[in-house]
């Protein structure tokens, strides 16, 4: 007889889902990252070395490096925040406190400071991005090309956080879950 409850297949299912979901997210962002890295290495590299081999001026460039730049870091932070990758004072603070239910909810507590915050960049990234009117100047593309990864990863920073603050909230009711996810850990 199996120890996990029972939910009639249903929920087994949707967790795989979920699952697929998160990856699927995941690879996503991470080849974003992976490209605008190897974008912003080939443009500073082709840079310096056009600084000794002036054979053409490429002034653009910054442009693109700022591009790059911008959205390896907003969607790098978010496959961090999708993997609870993120330092967090529930890393060091949480280890010390020895009862489960006290621990789900000083681990709630974290989670529902880091969702207030992000939804408040949430909230200032997508008025940047809506607000912005301006283009680059020498390539003539709109700057919200640039603030676009800002409300995008922090949309996806939020959904990941009420899912975290529901699981904490289950990690509180049902402390014992709490203690085996500790535990394989």
């Amino acid at each position: 007889m199996s120890t996990e409850p029972s939910y009639g297949g249903g929920a087994m299912k949707r967790n795989d889902r979920f699952k697929v979901v998160d990856q699927v997210i995941i690879q996503i962002f991470k080849w974003i990252c992976i490209v605008t890295f190897a974008a912003i290495m080939v443009l500073v590299t082709a840079n310096v070395l056009l600084r000794y081999i002036p054979i053409t001026s490429i002034n653009w460039y910054s442009e693109i490096v700022e591009l790059c730049f911008a959205w390896m870091i907003f969607y790098g932070a978010a496959v961090v925040w999708i993997a609870r990758g993120h330092f967090s004072a529930g890393d060091w603070i949480g280890k010390r406190l020895k009862k489960p239910r006290v621990r789900a909810t000083y681990h709630l507590l974290v989670e529902i400071i880091s969702f207030v915050f992000i939804a408040i960049f949430f909230w200032y990234s997508r008025e940047l991005f809506n607000r912005s009117i301006e283009v680059t100047e020498s390539l003539q593309f709109p700057k919200k090309v640039i603030y676009s990864c800002m409300p995008i990863s922090s949309a996806v920073m939020v959904l990941y956080s009420i899912k975290f603050i529901i699981l904490g909230i289950i990690d509180i009711v049902k402390p014992e879950k709490a203690e085996e996810k500790a535990e394989q850990a």
